[in-house]
């Protein structure tokens, strides 16, 4: 199988790239067919340079872009179907972020449980601020009549 991929080319920390076609199998910076284009990252705006009809030549002849030069393919409209969202781990802010709202969450759930506490408090000191029930005087007669 033939991939549409980047080869890494610079110096230390100043990387650049050429866009190859090249077996899945060989090394990143190994073996190619055929150079199609070169990317540099580090220029503004972005350097993204390459042979369009050698692109659609290879992916007819079934090469697959990698999900880099997928991205970059189909933010220049060289290929319709968007790329593949990446599944990555939370950033510290978002796990932050979901910590907060499970406290909160967990907060507003307690003080709903405090609040009915309360009531069911205040409703039984009521009940028995305001005397014996009916309901407490026949369990009184009842226990009467046991004795």
């Amino acid at each position: 199988m033939l991939k549409i991929r980047l080869r890494r080319t610079g110096q230390k920390h100043q990387p650049s790239y050429r866009v190859v076609v090249a077996d899945k199998d060989s090394p990143r910076d190994g073996r190619f067919l055929e150079i199609v284009g070169h990317y540099n990252p580090r220029t503004e705006p972005v350097t993204f340079e390459v042979k369009a009809d050698r692109i659609q030549h290879w992916i007819a002849n079934g090469a697959q872009p990698t999900e880099t030069v997928h991205r970059l393919l189909h933010s220049r409209g060289m290929i319709e179907t968007e790329p593949p969202k990446r599944v990555t781990k939370p950033s510290k802010v978002e796990v932050a972020a979901a910590k907060a709202a499970e406290e909160a969450r967990a907060a507003a759930a307690a003080e709903a449980a405090a609040k009915a506490e309360a009531e069911a408090a205040a409703a039984a000191a009521g009940s028995e601020a305001e005397g014996a029930t009916p309901g407490d005087d026949a369990a009184a007669e009842s226990t009467e009549s046991a004795e």
